[in-house]
């Protein structure tokens, strides 16, 4: 039977047993979940999908898209790699919902109140009406991009904005009484639902849930004590509550428990007075602190995170080490892709060739420019960030120049009316290159471009030179002087 026969045979008695026939009559398959239900006055065709992120273990997430049928129902099956949290989009709005591996959840919900108000079925049913009453006590805003961020030593962490606003008002023992009562009232909702609905909770989804509020709890009294501790005056005895917050855990599916495992040994490397080679230095203090896949999801992390930020000197070496010693290699995939990402771009390798032509038409290649140092700069004209790094650029144009240093701007503008009137607008210098016009390959896709501003050090023997410590437009300077000079 196809996946969504069942629900097609169900007909009037669909309220009834959907979640029995689902259950009785498909198979999942291994290490999948299956979400069915109904969207009533829901529009037939509309889109419906599932969302379930597992960044922390791959690097990736996984999309499921679909439409409701024309009694405004729908079906899933969602392969996990690990019991966690997946999303269900409709209509611009997002459902978080509970899944372990083997699970059946049967959804009930009305178009014009999703997802305020929803009905549970199937084997997580239980699991679910849990999860919603304690993510209406705890109201969790899963945009990043909400929340406040700050940095423990060269590590950023987020704090939702209104426990940050706790955090700046209350003193170190009102916070922790706030932290504390938060808690409390979390274990009394999850005891008082036991005992009313007794074996109504998995116990994938029981680990989970302590783990997520634990960790909740000493994620935000660590933030609190590292971040505030000067305009508090924050005392050793404040932070003996990580004696209640074991550092390493089997939960890893767990988001607090992942952000709490990152601020805690960011604080421990903080605490050595060591500056130099941070992420490496995290990478080896863990072992003394984490075992088993807490120190699998660390370490893999300290790599993916020095990749994105092309600190190639201090973790190339770490990447081998990792892929050797590494007794879960789920998390292989994460670093492995990243390297692939990342290590035709490090220093010492040959910069990709390329062929364009300037905004006159005329050929240019990466050959014109041998013997100069070059700064290769990706832009757009829909980009602030970028106009703004490069007018400082402007004014550094005639030093660079006299110490044969060359700016190459690449735009990945689609328009090229809006590529002509920028550069004519804000005065922009140097070579200009569009990253597809006149070319035989994409100069953007060559280099791995994804996001902008970006930009690479190119050496005067075509090789990748390293970065500079920051993305300052001053630093960048002097880090082009720096290998200009050295050449010399």
């Amino acid at each position: 039977m196809m996946k969504n026969d069942c629900l097609f045979l169900l007909g009037n008695a669909w309220r009834r047993c959907l979640g029995i026939c689902v259950w009785g009559c498909m198979a999942i398959t291994a290490n999948a979940a299956l979400i069915s239900g109904v969207i009533k006055n829901g529009t037939p065709e509309s889109k419906i999908s599932v969302v379930a992120p597992h960044y922390y273990l791959d690097g990736r997430s996984s999309t499921y898209h679909g439409v409701l049928d024309a009694q405004s129902r729908f079906s899933f099956e969602v392969e996990l790699p690990e019991s966690g949290v997946v999303f269900l989009e409709y209509n611009d709005d997002r459902l978080p919902l509970f899944l372990s591996q083997d699970d059946t959840l049967v959804i009930r919900a009305d178009a014009f109140q999703f997802p305020v108000l929803v009905g549970f079925g199937g084997n997580a049913a239980g699991n679910n009406r849990l999860y919603q009453e304690y993510l209406k006590q705890n109201q969790l805003d899963f945009n990043e991009f909400n929340n406040i961020r700050f940095r423990i030593g060269q590590t950023w962490i987020t704090v939702e904005d209104a426990v940050n606003g706790l955090m700046e008002s209350l003193t170190p023992e009102l916070f922790r009484g706030s932290m504390d009562a938060k808690k409390s009232a979390a274990i009394d909702l999850v005891d008082a639902y036991k005992v009313k609905n007794p074996d109504a909770l998995s116990p994938q989804f029981s680990r989970w849930l302590e783990a997520e509020i634990t960790y909740s709890w000493a994620y935000h009294l660590l933030v609190y004590g590292q971040v505030y501790a000067f305009r508090y005056d924050v005392q050793p005895t404040y932070f003996d509550f990580l004696f209640d917050a074991p550092i390493t855990s089997t939960e890893i599916g767990s988001d607090w428990y992942r952000k709490f495992v990152l601020a805690f040994v960011a604080r421990q490397q903080v605490k050595t007075g060591k500056t130099d080679n941070y992420w490496s230095g995290q990478y080896y203090l863990a072992e003394d602190l984490l075992s088993g896949k807490s120190l699998a999801f660390f370490r893999s992390e300290m790599i993916a995170t020095a990749f994105s930020l092309e600190r190639f000197n201090e973790i190339l070496p770490l990447y081998s080490h990792f892929l050797q010693k590494n007794p879960f290699p789920a998390y292989d995939d994460k670093i492995e892709g990243l390297y692939q990402k990342y290590a035709r771009v490090s220093p010492g390798t040959a910069a990709p060739a390329f062929e364009a032509t300037d905004r006159d038409g005329h050929p240019v290649n990466l050959h014109h420019f041998e013997g100069k140092v070059v700064y290769l700069n990706f832009w757009a004209s829909w980009c602030g960030a970028c106009l703004r790094k490069m007018t400082f650029f402007n004014d550094f144009e005639p030093e660079l120049k006299a110490n044969n240093i060359e700016i190459v701007n690449v735009s990945l503008d689609d328009n090229q009316q809006a590529w002509q009137n920028a550069i004519e607008e804000h005065g922009l210098k140097g070579v200009h290159l569009l990253a597809v016009a006149g070319s035989k390959r994409n100069i953007a896709n060559a280099y791995g471009v994804e996001a902008i501003p970006q930009y690479f050090i190119i050496g005067s023997n075509g090789m990748f030179e390293s970065k500079a410590a920051s993305s300052q437009p001053n630093d960048i300077r002097e880090k082009l002087l720096e290998i200009s000079r050295a050449k010399k």
